[in-house]
């Protein structure tokens, strides 16, 4: 019988490279969301995000993130999150609640120019490009999970490095069913690479 890997309990520290882009929301967004949070006040902006960790608990991997609408009061919530590391899904279900799956990467992923991300009926690429001067960063973000007995729990996610400012140009498969809220074109998006911490939910 398959036993589950073994993985680090929450907090995270991690090292990291990373791309977030956002746009305004799409009518399908809501419809992402957990049924749940599906009534929760938001804000229509979604926010997609292209991470390499270099370095931490689970060591190195490549993630896709996408969070479709941000709740009130500025608080994200992640439906669609893929990474590939079997310890790294492990730990975002197990820690955060975050629905973790495997996918492939290949390119740039978290720094300026292109990478794709491919899993089970979907695909996007990324191409991004930024400008050079980088400025010192620091901030913390709420982010909202449920967890398997139905309730949701916040835990929030604090970096501190350097960010610039750029573009992302999104592309999708046609038949992604991810295009129907990540949407394809050209976006705003911050270039950052620094230290990340996951910390602990809140009960």
């Amino acid at each position: 019988m398959k036993t589950a890997p073994m993985v680090p309990a929450a907090p995270w520290r991690s090292v990291i490279d990373a791309v977030l882009w956002f746009h305004p929301a799409t009518p399908a967004a809501r419809d992402a969301l957990a049924p749940e949070l599906s009534q929760r006040a938001g804000l229509p902006l979604t926010l997609g995000a292209l991470v390499t960790y270099r370095e931490g608990p689970v060591g190195p991997y490549d993630e896709i993130i996408g969070a479709p609408l941000l709740l009130w009061p500025l608080v994200g919530h992640v439906p669609f999150i893929a990474v590939d590391s079997e310890p790294s899904v492990e730990g975002g279900r197990g820690n955060w609640a975050l629905p973790k799956v495997l996918a492939s990467f290949d390119g740039d992923v978290g720094r300026p120019g292109r990478a794709t991300a491919r899993g089970e009926g979907w695909a996007v690429a990324v191409t991004t490009s930024a400008r050079k001067r980088r400025l010192p960063f620091a901030g913390s973000f709420r982010c909202v999970q449920v967890w398997p007995d139905a309730r949701p729990r916040e835990f929030s996610v604090r970096v501190r490095g350097r960010a610039g400012l750029g573009h992302a140009e999104v592309e999708h498969d046609a038949a992604s069913p991810l295009a129907e809220w990540l949407d394809a074109g050209r976006h705003p998006a911050i270039v950052f690479s620094g230290v990340q911490h996951v910390l602990v939910p809140r009960a």
